[in-house]
């Protein structure tokens, strides 16, 4: 019998956060939030609906000084515990987008946070750990941690 697995094409990291889960889910799903700690501060957000269905545009300067256009799709939004988005480049021949569930566990008035990445193809998954998407994730945990710190 085989067995459907994704293992070989995920990437886990979590975090435990001092701030309650109900603000910890907002920072993932308001505007507001998300702009104080996802992106860089000259980051240009073009559209954000932080509904099923809808998209967050964002334009990102990289190191070499370039924008770098990205993409958010809401799949699933299941307050305050689970969160469902696609991610990835905003291009029309962009690779396929990383499936991310993020949830949010509430431990006494902590919240952990859990984001599972889900790569297209092992391969994909291989390339992005290759360039650091563990530790990108680890750091945008502490970038959040760092923001609700001062709410």
């Amino acid at each position: 019998m085989m067995t459907d697995t994704t293992a070989d094409r995920e990437i886990v990291v979590t975090r435990l956060l001092d701030a309650p889960r109900e603000l910890v889910f907002a920072a993932f799903t308001e505007r507001d939030h998300v702009a104080n700690w996802w992106v860089p501060g000259d980051t240009t957000i073009h559209e954000f609906d932080g509904q099923p269905g809808g998209l967050w545009r964002y334009s990102m300067p990289g190191p070499d000084g370039n924008l770098y256009p990205f993409r958010v799709k809401f799949i699933e939004i299941d307050k305050p515990a689970r969160l469902v988005y696609d991610y990835g480049t905003d291009a029309e021949d962009a690779p396929e987008p990383v499936r991310t569930h993020v949830t949010f566990a509430e431990e006494n008035g902590r919240t952990r946070v859990t984001l599972r990445l889900t790569f297209a193809t092992a391969a994909a998954r291989a390339e992005a750990a290759q360039y650091g998407a563990a530790a990108g994730a680890q750091q945008a945990l502490g970038s959040l941690a760092g923001y609700l710190a001062t709410l």
